[in-house]
């Protein structure tokens, strides 16, 4: 591989735990991942898989390793400084704020202007076929629906690492090949260099350029 756009370098995590005492999430963790590539971490339950993405994403801060974007070590950065974009298991979304709203928090925090902020929502709901569900709340929209407003959210701002944890567990079994055709096309043509979280080796098969499985807190294959 040429160019990194990710560097996960032998990046480990210690938990606490109340009977084993101290345990690895993450044990000497490599991965590389290229510009516009989309990696998939794929393994169980307990695997160290969210952990690695909650480190990339600056969630959590390793004992050990660095992690680079670009070549830039942004190990001790905070994830607001990272400028990724991350797309939670259980969407996050904020009840009390339309999809307008949940869709703009990231470029208001960014202190966008008022008519960027318009054409740049208004872009990516009609991006991911939810033009004209500004004015709706959460509440309102299906489990896939409140999925394309969480991915709206996190490539509105032109993220340069687009990260996702599980998008689709919550979701029925022919929403979710529907939901991941949708994601991987759209990471497809905004080429955006991607890394996802999921159990499922079918899943992981349907979206991804590569997988490394992940087993026991490290890499395996």
């Amino acid at each position: 591989m040429d160019a990194i756009a990710v560097q996960v370098d032998g990046v480990s995590k210690r938990f606490a735990h109340r009977v084993k005492g101290e345990i690895y999430a993450a044990r000497d963790v490599k991965l590389d991942v290229g510009p516009g590539e989309f990696l998939t971490l794929l393994g169980p339950s307990g695997c160290g898989k969210t952990t690695t993405l909650r480190m990339i994403a600056g969630f959590e801060v390793p004992d050990a390793g660095r992690i680079r974007f670009d070549g830039q070590d942004v190990t001790a950065l905070p994830a607001n400084q990272r400028n990724i974009g991350f797309v939670f298991q259980n969407y996050a979304l904020f009840p009390h704020l339309s999809v307008f709203e949940n869709v703009a928090y990231g470029l208001h925090v960014r202190a966008a202007t008022t008519d960027t902020i318009r054409r740049s929502v208004g872009e990516v709901l009609a991006l991911v076929g939810l033009a004209g569900y500004e004015q709706q709340f959460s509440g309102q929209l299906s489990g896939g629906e409140q999925q394309r407003v969480a991915l709206a959210r996190a490539i509105v701002i032109h993220p340069r690492v687009l990260l996702f944890d599980e998008p689709l567990s919550n979701l029925d079994a022919k929403l979710r090949v529907q939901m991941r055709r949708e994601i991987r096309d759209l990471q497809r043509r905004l080429g955006i260099t991607t890394v996802y979280v999921t159990h499922d080796q079918e899943e992981a098969m349907a979206v991804s350029d590569r997988i490394a499985v992940m087993n026991q807190g490290s890499v395996v294959q």
